[in-house]
């Protein structure tokens, strides 16, 4: 699947989760209840207001109770309309994940075993630092490479997670975003900062908790969309990994969809206040 394609795919999904959440919004929401609530506490608000500005007690304690035994109710019917956000989230995990499995710039991503044995490029057996040795192919991508580490237990989970970059043949940059880390904390650096094609990377990765360690090389390929603008106040203009671009466009689409229904909503206010 080409980048662009792949793109377009998250897009068309985010937008697929924008219907299906208002769909099962709607259907599993009991707006009569909702509302019927919020007029009822309005009520009882406005009634208690009246109540004390004549300093009427014994209608102030009166509406009290019955806010007492309304307040049950009101859990009940709020609660209610956690269920569907329930469902909705299930849907974008299950979108989401499915996204991640599908991604192109993940497909092509090299893994290495990392040893500290004091065999090939590990300098010392034992020390900690964990290494892996990988020769640059003669038509490897030419920018920034992220090189991952993930450090792994002995019971074979993952611990920690750390990313850095190297650059192959090139000396610019155009960006320096790398995942960010989690876990505990993993050390990492290579031999050099910057390779030419054929060259040998040296990988070193350490964490005094790690059983083992995993390297994983991005070959270049990295996901990201550059917008027409900059968000305000985040000041991010280019959008890394799938899942991102996935809540980015669920977002907008959902503040569009919301707005539509707002002016739809008035035009029927209108035309009925008019008959």
């Amino acid at each position: 699947m080409s980048f662009e394609l792949f793109i377009g795919l998250v897009t068309v999904l985010s937008l697929v989760y924008v219907g299906i959440s208002k769909f099962i919004q709607d259907k599993l929401t009991d707006k009569k209840a909702m509302t019927g609530m919020q007029a009822e506490s309005k009520r009882l608000n406005d009634e208690f207001e009246a109540a004390k500005k004549r300093d009427d007690k014994a209608r102030m304690d009166q509406i009290m109770k019955e806010q007492m035994e309304f307040l049950p109710k009101m859990n009940s019917v709020m609660f209610s309309q956690f269920k569907p956000m329930i469902v909705v989230l299930g849907v974008f995990l299950i979108l989401t994940w499915g996204v991640g499995q599908i991604d192109p710039t993940v497909k092509d991503d090299i893994r290495l075993g990392m040893k500290d044995d004091g065999f090939g490029c590990d300098l010392k057996a034992g020390d900690g630092v964990f290494s892996a040795c990988f020769e640059l192919p003669a038509d490897a991508n030419i920018g920034k490479w992220q090189y991952s580490a993930k450090a792994i237990n002995d019971g074979g989970g993952e611990i920690g997670h750390n990313s850095t970059y190297f650059l192959v043949g090139t000396d610019k940059v155009q960006n320096i975003y790398t995942d960010a880390p989690r876990g505990e904390a993993v050390s990492l650096s290579t031999d050099k900062a910057e390779y030419k094609t054929g060259d040998t990377v040296k990988l070193f990765a350490s964490n005094p908790k790690a059983a083992s360690m995993e390297a994983i090389m991005d070959n270049g390929t990295v996901f990201f969309v550059d917008l027409p603008f900059t968000i305000p106040i985040l000041n991010v203009q280019r959008i890394y990994q799938p899942y991102w671009w996935f809540i980015f466009v669920s977002l907008v689409g959902n503040l569009g969809v919301s707005l539509v229904m707002a002016i739809r909503n008035k035009g029927k206010d209108s035309a009925g206040a008019k008959k």
